[in-house]
C-alpha cells in the first residue's frame, strides 16, 4: 500500500491536538509569519499555506495527543 500524503487541513487538525504553550511563537520564528496570522490560520479566519502547515506538522509530529497526555 502507497503512503498518502497529508493534506492541509489535515496537518492543521494533527497540529491542533499536539498544540502546546509557544508553539505559534516557534512557528513565527521558523516560517516568517507573523503571530497574529498564525492565530488567524489557527482559528479558521485564513486559509492554511503549505508551508506553514509543513511546519505546523514537523512541530507536533513526534508529540501525543493533548488527551493522551491529560489522561494519564
Amino acid at each position: 500500500m502507497a503512503k498518502t500524503k497529508l493534506n492541509r487541513t489535515a496537518k492543521l487538525a494533527f497540529y491542533n491536538a499536539r498544540e502546546r504553550k509557544d508553539d505559534t511563537n516557534r512557528l513565527a520564528e521558523t516560517t516568517g509569519f507573523t503571530t497574529r496570522f498564525i492565530n488567524y490560520v489557527k482559528k479558521g479566519e485564513r486559509k492554511v499555506n503549505d508551508s506553514l502547515a509543513d511546519a505546523m506538522y514537523t512541530l507536533a509530529r513526534r508529540r501525543a495527543k493533548n488527551s493522551a497526555v491529560s489522561a494519564n
